[in-house]
């Protein structure tokens, strides 16, 4: 970390993008002050959808883009569309009407798009190969921390100002991103790999691109399994545990219990992306896959009634392992993939893992009240560990790396020439 911490480039790079996660946490907290009280739940529920949606539709396309042009540019671009859906739910989220609302948050949603993929993929271009895993490290562990900060700074700043005023602090931390984007002016990486003369323009040119992502993560077989195994998880698990955790927390333990666990998550992922970065062995997948695997005591504590300290032991552990797992992931996928096509692979990786969030979120309370919270917990387990150790059984998936043949093919070719 100190090595990390030396690099000015890399240091600008990891304080402008901590800044603006505490302003982002920190508008969903106000902007739910702003929405609900006077437009109800429902408008605050369809401005997060239309977020969602849009941020869905334009992943793909977003990482087009950042293997196209300048991965800090883009992120630069990013936030100024972001900013401009900042203002709109300034001027519109309590009052005025409801299209302009709409309006600020696909522009959000728009901006998100384009920020993702740059943003995992220029840390390639910031950090040496020998130091990615730990930039990981602090990368997940402090956008934790950055986000409970700014749901932190949201309450207290609204128990004295008014929301609007309170919104106006993310406008800081966008600017304050924006200063050190516009610091770090990244070389495009398809200066480094020549021009290319041989593709089409307009629509056609990103749906060609975009298929070449595709392509390069079907070569790797491994790698798409994992991706299946992220939507699998995602609408099996961890999509359903945002509306069954504090559900079932706060009816057995009281409306303060949904705080505890909260925090001992939070925590418990801080820890397990730091020993995620300390992680040195040849087979880093196995180590990711039992990591995840501590994921289902959660499921198990909705489905028996435990103490609340077990509830919120259980959150930690897993989070930790989650946290672990995605250092070693997307420091694997850095190493495992050309440069010029990290941006494509990134939104792939985003799309399949949280692609079925929504659709997860909407899911759940129907499954829950036909079959129960229990019976629904099992499943979630049981589906946990099937995904998690059925990957093992993919070449590639262990070492997170494609295995080359060597040794007897080598020299059996030797011998017939």
């Amino acid at each position: 970390m100190r090595a990390l911490l030396r690099s000015r480039q890399y240091l600008a790079f990891w304080l402008g993008q901590v800044t603006s996660t505490v302003g982002n946490q920190l508008t969903v907290v106000v902007l739910a002050a702003l929405v609900v009280p006077d437009r109800g739940p429902g408008v605050f529920g369809l401005v997060l959808a239309v977020e969602s949606a849009v941020m869905g539709v334009l992943l793909l396309a977003g990482g087009v883009v950042a293997d196209r042009y300048s991965r800090s540019t883009v992120m630069a671009v990013a936030d100024v569309l972001r900013l401009g859906g900042i203002v709109g739910f300034f001027l519109f989220a309590s009052q005025g009407p409801l299209v302009p609302l709409l309006f600020a948050a696909a522009i959000t949603g728009a901006g998100a798009a384009l920020y993702e993929p740059a943003h995992r993929a220029a840390l390639a271009q910031v950090v040496p190969e020998e130091l990615r895993q730990q930039a990981y490290a602090l990368d997940v562990s402090t956008k934790r921390i950055g986000s409970m900060a700014g749901a932190l700074l949201a309450g207290v700043m609204l128990a004295g100002i008014s929301p609007p005023k309170t919104l106006l602090v993310d406008v800081v931390t966008f600017v304050v991103s924006l200063v050190t984007l516009v610091w770090l002016r990244l070389p495009p990486v398809r200066t480094a790999a020549g021009p290319r003369t041989d593709e089409p323009g307009g629509l056609r040119g990103v749906l060609a691109e975009a298929r070449e992502g595709l392509v390069e993560v079907r070569r790797r077989p491994w790698v798409s399994v994992l991706m299946l195994q992220g939507t699998v998880q995602v609408f099996f698990l961890f999509g359903p545990n945002y509306i069954l955790v504090p559900m079932v927390s706060q009816a057995r333990y009281g409306i303060s219990a949904f705080g505890w666990v909260s925090a001992a998550t939070l925590a418990g992922s801080v820890i397990g992306s730091l020993l995620g970065g300390r992680v040195s062995s040849g087979r880093p997948g196995l180590w990711a896959m039992n990591a995840l695997a501590p994921c289902l005591l959660t499921p198990v504590c909705l489905a028996v009634d435990v103490p609340l300290w077990m509830f919120c032991a259980a959150g930690a552990v897993g989070s930790a392992g989650v946290g672990c797992f995605m250092v070693l992931w997307y420091s694997s996928l850095q190493k495992e993939f050309p440069e010029q096509v990290q941006g494509r692979v990134f939104a792939l990786e985003g799309l399949a893992s949280f692609g079925l969030q929504p659709i997860a979120l909407a899911v759940t309370p129907l499954l829950v009240r036909f079959i129960g919270v229990a019976p629904f917990a099992v499943l979630a387990a049981v589906v946990l560990l099937v995904s998690t150790y059925g990957a093992l059984a993919v070449p590639g998936t262990a070492q997170f790396a494609t295995r080359t043949r060597k040794g007897p093919a080598v020299v059996e070719s030797a011998v017939r020439n």
